[in-house]
């Protein structure tokens, strides 16, 4: 009994391994025919038509494109050159389009500006002004005078005294006035006797000779003549003496300083100026 159930169960689970095995195979078989559905494979003929069909399909379009000219691919290329060359104009005009408003601008904001100059101006202007009102107000500096006369008045009360070659109008006029008062102005704060006359004598072309400073023994110009009048052309004692404001000084005229207002005369004595009302002590 026990070995007929044992064979009985073997015998159940082989026929159901079986059955199993049969629907796997089944299922297998149904999915199978459902990728084929989904995919079909074409067939050797069907594989081998296409490309036969692909070929005449070439060889059609092969025939029905018409024969490239080289004059036509020459205009082409004409043509994709005209239109650059008018795309770069076009660009061009619209740059230039789009600088214009900037350069507008830029004048504007230079005529904003200049407004702007002008109080600067303005401010100049009225500086300028004002310093040249300043000037204006300043009082200017007065200006420092002497005056020199020549005379020769001694030489007409001692008349026989004179050289006789110089005894004419020519050489002491007949007032006695070689040059009358006459004012100069001082051109330093150094400016000496001998300065003036120097000025005097070549403003009105007066002869004048003279000995300098380096050439005697007192250290100061010497005046020897005067429109042509020298030291002793009226005796031994004759010559030329200067005073200031009415004094005859002890020095030579290139020593004597002037100040605003000093008057200077050269009178011409026969006397060592006893005859000019100065009484000379020789130092």
């Amino acid at each position: 009994m026990r070995k007929g159930l044992h064979f009985l169960l073997i015998s159940l689970l082989a026929i159901f391994l079986i059955a199993c095995n049969i629907q796997t195979v089944e299922k297998f078989e149904q999915m199978q025919e459902q990728e084929r559905s989904v995919n079909p494979h074409p067939t050797s003929e069907q594989e081998q038509n296409p490309s036969v069909e692909s070929e005449s399909a070439e060889e059609k379009q092969k025939l029905q494109e018409p024969e490239v000219d080289d004059n036509a691919l020459f205009k082409g290329n004409d043509k994709e050159l005209q239109q650059t060359i008018e795309e770069q104009k076009a660009q061009q005009e619209t740059n230039e389009v789009k600088q214009k408003p900037k350069q507008e601008d830029e004048k504007k904001q230079e005529v904003t500006k200049s407004p702007s100059s002008k109080p600067a101006n303005d401010k100049q202007k009225t500086n300028t002004v004002t310093s040249k009102t300043e000037k204006q107000q300043q009082p200017a500096p007065q200006k420092r005078t002497v005056t020199i006369a020549i005379r020769v008045d001694t030489l007409l009360k001692h008349w026989n005294k004179l050289d006789p070659s110089l005894q004419s109008e020519k050489y002491v006029p007949k007032n006695g006035i070689i040059l009358k008062p006459t004012k100069y102005e001082l051109l330093s704060e150094k400016d000496t006797v001998w300065d003036v006359l120097q000025r005097a004598t070549k403003e009105h072309k007066i002869q004048m000779e003279y000995q300098g400073a380096n050439e005697n023994i007192y250290n100061s110009v010497y005046v020897e003549g005067i429109n042509h009048l020298y030291e002793f052309s009226a005796g031994e004692l004759s010559g030329w003496m200067y005073k200031v404001n009415g004094v005859y000084p002890n020095y030579g005229c290139s020593q004597y300083v002037l100040k605003d207002g000093d008057i200077i005369e050269w009178n011409y004595t026969v006397d060592l100026g006893r005859d000019l009302g100065h009484d000379w002590d020789g130092n």
